[in-house]
Formats: C-alpha cells, structure tokens, sequence
C-alpha cells in the first residue's frame, strides 16, 4: 500500500484549497439511495475519507478467480469528471484538483463501484496521447505517442507526485477491494507523432509530398491520403479468398495508389510545428494516417492521429491496405519479413506493465489483426509472469481461433443484437446448444457502438430490461459507465452510426475526443436497480456458468422467456417485454411464483408493462 499511502500523505500536506468542492453523493459508500444528490466538502477532506474508507474495508481474498464477472468499463478521464465548481462547464486547466478524470478521483470512485457489485474494471487506454492532428480538444486515446508512457491527462498535478505513482496507487486500492484491472492495450498502431519514428522510421509507412522538389519550398496542401479503391469485381475475389482462408497473391490496390508510397527515409526530424518529416534525396516525405481496413470498402472516416505500425518488411508491399495490415499475404507474413526488433517492443509491453502496476489482464484492440505468432508470443510473456493472467479480444465473432490463440473472453456481437427479442432468442439458443468455443461479453453497448438509452423514448425501462437479461446470462456481465445513469450521448460514433449521427455527435461532443462528463447529478438513473440485480445474480447463480439455461418458445414477438435450472429442484424464469407497449402472455407456471425483483406473486397469465422484466422462481 506504499503508494496509496503516499498519497494519502500528500493530500493532508495540502492546505492551499479552501473552499468546497461538490462531489456526486452516490460515489460516497454510505449513500443508499443513488437520487442524484451532491455533497459540498472540502476536497482533500474527500479524497482522504475514500481512501481511509478503501483501506479500512479491505478484503482479505487473494487471486479471487471468477469465471462470470460483472465488468464496469471505464474510461477514466470522462468518467470521473465532475464540475466541482458547478459554473456548468468541465475545466482542467487550474491550479487545484482537476474536473476532468483523474487517477486520483478513479480512487475515490472505487468504493461506488464495490457498492454496485463490480468486481472487473476494464481501462479503455490510458497510455500518452500525441499532439498532432488531434481531434477533439484532448485527443484520441488510441493516438499512442509511447506505449510505455501514461496519459499527463489523468495526472492529479496538485499532488506533486509522478503519474506513475498515481496509477499505481489507483491499482493497489483496487486489489485491497478485491477488484481486478484489465486494461486495452493498441498494438499496431501509434500516434501519427510519435518519437517511435524518429528512432525506427523503418517500422512505419511513408509517403511522398506531391509536387514537392525542395526542402525550403512552402509546403504545399495536399489532399487527404485516404484508403485504396477496389473495383466491384476486385472486392468479390478479395472477399471469396478471405473466406476461402486463401492468402495466396491477394489482390493488390493500383499501381497509382502503392506509388504514393516511399522507401524508408534515411534522416527523419520533427519540423517547427512538431510534425516528423523524413528526407530522402533532399525531398521530404511523411507517415501515412491509417484508415478503417477491413472490409476493403469500410466509409469510415479517415484516422488522422494515427499511422499503422509496419509488422512485415518486404519491397513489393510497401504500402498500407487489408493485405499488408491484416489479412497479410503468405508471402508478406514469411518469417524473414518479420521486423523482429518491432516485434520484441511490442512484446515487452504488457510485461512491463505487470512488473511496474500489478495490471491483471490486458483487452488487445483489434487482437484478431495482430500476426497470430505474434500474438501468441505476446501471450507466452504475459503468462510467464502470471499464469492466471487474463486476455480479451476485441473481437465480434467467438471464434475456435481466439481460444486457441490463449485468450479467455471475446468482446463478441451481442452489443448490436441485446435490443431485438429474436436475436436474443437465438443467442439463448446458442448457450443452450454450447455452441460458442469462447465466452463473449453480455453488453447492450460498448464505447464505440449508440448507447442501450438512446434506442428507447422510455431509457430507465429499456436499460433496465436489457441489464436484467444480460445479467441472467451464463456469461460476463458487461456494464459500460454511463449506462446506469441512462446517458444517450455515445463515446465515439464507430459502429452502428448513419451520417445523421456523425454530424450530430461531431468530436467535439464525443468524450473519445474532448472534455465531457456523465450526468452523476441526475436523479434519472437505474442505480439502485442494478445493485438489487447484481445482488439476485450473486444469490441465485453465485456467478455459475455451468448451471443450464433453456430458451422457452413462445408465439408473442416481442417477449423473450428463458430458464436457469438452480440445484435444489429450483429454477429462474426469466421473461422481457421488449415491446412500447404492455403485454400479456398465457404460459404454465407453478401458482403464486416469485417476482424476485419485485417480491410479489405472480400467476398466468402474466402481464408486461412496457419494457419490463420479471425474474420468477420456480419450485
């Protein structure tokens, strides 16, 4: 607790802050009902009780292993933001404690989280931002200016205190309660910045300036580099082969787009405005900004932060498109194209992690495009360390490949079907038959995909129900931060979004990109009910995926019904109206059952009010 201990001496050294501060009152552990009261305190005296409070409840459990876990995903810097001042606007630029999130007030979050029943905490990326072609006023945390450096934004400056202190006193109060901390790591990409380049330009992809001839001639605007273009029939043949698993001679953009393209600089310098150049023959050249990769014809919009890392060296592929970064051809991805010091930096990565802050487990972004001997190689050093350490993919398909690969748990897809009756049928169904060769997350939405609330003109019913039956689950039970709070305003706008949506949540509205807050004053959450739901999951299931679950047909579209068999001759029906309106159903049901959720009796038929869930017993 060395670091957790410093910390708390350091915030009583601290007597320059006067004045109160407004905190949420459902972050302090007392609080039962989560109403969207605040509390007027001084912020040392706060942060301080929340450490003691961490300290005096520790657990005594060590290497708690839970095959269900419930996951609160954070995304540090936005979810603990708070306008302590309350002059209604997010400010990180004063000389006291920060409104943006911090490490320090992720701290004073955990005994919330304990509260509600969390025993995962998943860390979107909190390694350093890069500065150039940011979007947003804060930048992308998927921009990785160095993978062994942290985020100065989550830095509590007035502690005077390194920020690698700071993390690991935020990891050391989460292990006294019994938490564990994955953390997402982005392993094929770096900020379009990075000082990477200018010690290994040959790890990345450059491109030519057009129409440019000397280095003292004003750079000229050039357009947006942007994706290669297949024909119709080049994207039917690249789509046969990939499913065919042919990687033989994949077919390659045109001659124009790979000439853009240029060799590997020899000098390489930051210019006045910070921006890396390369020279090669007294002409300048620049990294290339990454795109969307796969499928070939993704509309994405352009990533301009960042550049893709380049794993394979070989002459005729040098150039950046689905078969060089991903679906790599065979004669790309041969053992002596491999950029083997590249590869070892990757490597050591999670590593160093795991010496340094005690992490517990690692969500690899776009994991399935990594080289597999790559991936496994990273796999074998992190378990070296710890055997029980724990990999996730993000990876929408529960795949043999991801199991073989090592990794425990896939994101998987049921963030796009939670919100259709039928397709949750059909995934019942699945669990039922044990057709999924690897756990998949049980969310209704993750950072990248429309919130669970905004789908609903009725959000506290809807979350409701969509964390009920995701709780009952025999899977992880994934809780993205805001969605107990009801927040309709998305992270990032990357799957699931039409153009309406893009130019509604622009970046300056996303938190991916700039400062924001979730609405932890608002008496409109669900707080109370996830903690009761939480509870009936850890009573009834104790967190037990091998107990058996049915689907039950029935002929009324918009009402799901499914079964857990408990010991003791006992059962959980579970049952969702996933209709706008009430709805009734006739089914056989032993008399006077019990609505756990809400205590009462219930008899067929049985009535659902809009959106609504029941948990019934059956003996």
């Amino acid at each position: 607790m060395k670091n957790l201990n410093l910390i708390l001496k350091k915030l009583k050294s601290i007597k320059s802050v006067k004045t109160d501060y407004s905190f949420p009152k459902a972050w302090l552990p007392d609080t039962e009902n989560y109403n969207g009261e605040t509390i007027n305190i001084n912020p040392v005296k706060f942060y301080s009780n929340q450490i003691e409070w961490i300290k005096n409840n520790r657990i005594n459990e060590k290497n708690i292993q839970n095959s269900n876990p419930i996951i609160y995903n954070m995304f540090i810097r936005f979810t603990t933001a708070f306008d302590h001042n309350q002059d209604n606007k997010i400010n990180n630029e004063n000389n006291n404690f920060k409104e943006t999130g911090t490490f320090l007030k992720s701290i004073a979050f955990l005994p919330y989280l304990k509260k509600l029943g969390i025993n995962v905490i998943y860390l979107l990326p909190v390694t350093s931002i890069g500065k150039q072609n940011n979007k947003g006023n804060l930048g992308s945390p998927y921009s990785v200016f160095n993978h062994y450096k942290l985020d100065e934004n989550l830095n509590e400056d007035i502690l005077d205190i390194d920020i690698e202190t700071q993390f690991k006193a935020f990891i050391e109060a989460a292990h006294l309660l019994g938490f564990k901390i994955i953390a997402e790591f982005i392993f094929r990409t770096a900020s379009i910045d990075t000082d990477l380049a200018l010690e290994h330009p040959e790890w990345f992809y450059w491109l030519n300036y057009p129409d440019e001839t000397e280095l003292n001639i004003k750079e000229k605007s050039t357009p947006a580099f942007s994706a290669p273009k297949f024909t119709e029939e080049t994207l039917t043949i690249i789509n046969q082969k990939i499913k065919n698993n042919d990687f033989d001679n994949l077919p390659a953009p045109s001659k124009e787009y790979i000439e853009l393209f240029s060799e590997t600089p020899k000098t390489v310098k930051r210019d006045n405005s910070g921006k890396i150049i390369g020279i090669i023959n007294n002409k300048k050249v620049k990294l290339a900004s990454a795109f969307a990769d796969w499928p070939p014809d993704d509309h994405q919009p352009e990533w301009s932060d960042v550049t893709y890392l380049k794993l394979y060296n070989h002459k005729d592929f040098n150039y950046i498109a689905y078969n060089t970064i991903r679906m790599y051809d065979n004669i790309l991805s041969s053992k002596k194209n491999e950029q083997k010091e590249l590869w070892k930096y990757i490597e050591n990565i999670i590593p160093y992690y795991q010496k340094e802050f005690k992490i517990d487990g690692v969500m690899i972004d776009m994991g399935h495009a990594i080289p597999k001997k790559l991936m496994l190689e990273i796999i074998k050093k992190a378990r070296k360390k710890d055997k029980d350490f724990i990999f996730w993919e993000e990876n929408f398909i529960p795949e043999q490949k991801s199991l073989e690969t090592g990794y425990n748990c896939v994101l998987g897809y049921i963030p796009f079907d939670a919100h259709n009756c039928r397709k949750m049928q059909d995934l019942i169904r699945n669990l039922e038959q044990k057709k999924y060769p690897i756990k998949l997350l049980a969310a209704s939405e993750t950072h990248n995909t429309p919130r669970s609330a905004g789908r609903s003109n009725n959000p506290i019913e809807f979350n409701k129900l969509m964390y009920t039956v995701n709780a009952m689950l025999p899977l992880p039970l994934f809780l993205l931060s805001g969605f107990e709070l009801c927040e309709t305003n998305p992270i990032n706008t990357g799957l699931g979004f039409d153009e309406t949506d893009t130019n509604k949540f622009t970046v300056e509205k996303l938190p991916l990109f700039s400062i924001s807050s979730l609405k932890w004053n608002d008496s409109n959450n669900i707080i109370n009910y996830i903690r009761s739901i939480n509870n009936i999951r850890e009573e009834y299931l104790n967190n037990n995926d091998e107990l058996p679950i049915y689907i039950w047909n029935n002929s009324t579209e918009h009402v799901l019904i499914f079964q857990r068999l408990l010991d003791n001759n006992k059962s959980l029906l579970i049952i969702g109206n996933y209709n706008n309106q009430e709805e009734t159903i006739d089914i056989i049901i032993p008399e006077n059952a019990l609505d756990i959720i809400s205590g009462e009796k219930i008899n067929s038929p049985i009535t659902l009010q809009v959106y609504e869930a029941k948990i019934l017993l059956l003996s």
